[in-house]
């Protein structure tokens, strides 16, 4: 079997050290480039252009009053599944990390040609750029939280179980391409919340059985035995709820 090179491209959040980690273990990771998060301003700023003013206010406002709410509420069935699906929240400690202010800037494209990868995972970061695509032989592979293309976007999970749609509860790992969520798809995974579970924890369930189903995508493409789907439905694009979504949609 020919050795593939791995590296991690992600923001240094809760469910890139969730990946790294598993990862680290079950295919190898050769190195990481961690991002700058982007800041509530400019996330604000790039939505209104996308959404408008309201919409933004609204997410604005459910993330002030509620979503706090919500993780203090599922605390403790958050630690029970970070436990029961073996999640290390612990930081990321490769010897070979390299930081950038984002994934489009040249210090990220001059790190990648010097690591010279196979395999890109990429998790939590800004969209990619047709540049940083384009400029490198690597395969990009993403875990989204949401079954595309029904749920593209933020937020897939909830956004499933407020349209009535459970079936749809899970994750995706695919290739990326130059669209938002709307690479040829390698593997889809489901899972139903309990009643415990709410808007905080579903993110955690979809990332649980989405880090399984990428280890055995990995697994399976350093062997060079994947195979993928691409979607001829455009599906439809999700962002947070607003405050007003959440509080008439009838989902936790």
């Amino acid at each position: 079997m020919q050795e593939k090179k791995i590296i991690l491209l992600a923001s240094d959040c809760e469910s890139s050290r969730w990946v790294y980690h598993a990862l680290k273990e079950a295919a190898g990771i050769e190195a990481v480039i961690l991002e700058q998060p982007v800041s509530k301003k400019e996330l604000a700023k790039n939505r209104i252009k996308k959404t408008g003013f309201v919409p933004v206010m609204g997410q604005v406002l459910f993330s002030a009053l509620v979503v706090p709410l919500l993780k203090l509420q599922s605390q403790k069935r958050k630690t029970y599944l970070v436990s029961k699906y073996g999640l290390n929240s612990s930081a990321i400690n490769s010897s070979k990390t390299h930081s950038v202010s984002s994934v489009n800037d040249e210090a990220c494209l001059k790190a990648i040609k010097l690591l010279q990868p196979d395999i890109i995972v990429v998790n939590g970061t800004r969209i990619i750029s047709k540049k940083i695509l384009q400029n490198t032989n690597a395969i990009f592979v993403n875990m989204h939280v949401g079954i595309t293309p029904y749920y593209r976007g933020s937020h897939g999970g909830y956004w499933a179980l407020r349209n009535k749609d459970a079936g749809n509860f899970g994750t995706t790992i695919h290739l990326i391409d130059a669209g938002i969520d709307t690479g040829a798809v390698i593997k889809q995974v489901f899972i139903k919340p309990d009643k415990p579970d709410n808007f905080a924890t579903y993110p955690v369930l979809q990332a649980s059985v989405g880090i399984d189903a990428l280890k055995e995508v990995l697994t399976n493409m350093i062997a060079g035995n994947y195979k993928t789907i691409k979607n001829s439905e455009k599906g439809n694009m999700y962002y947070q709820p607003t405050l007003w979504q959440y509080l008439t949609g009838g989902v936790r």
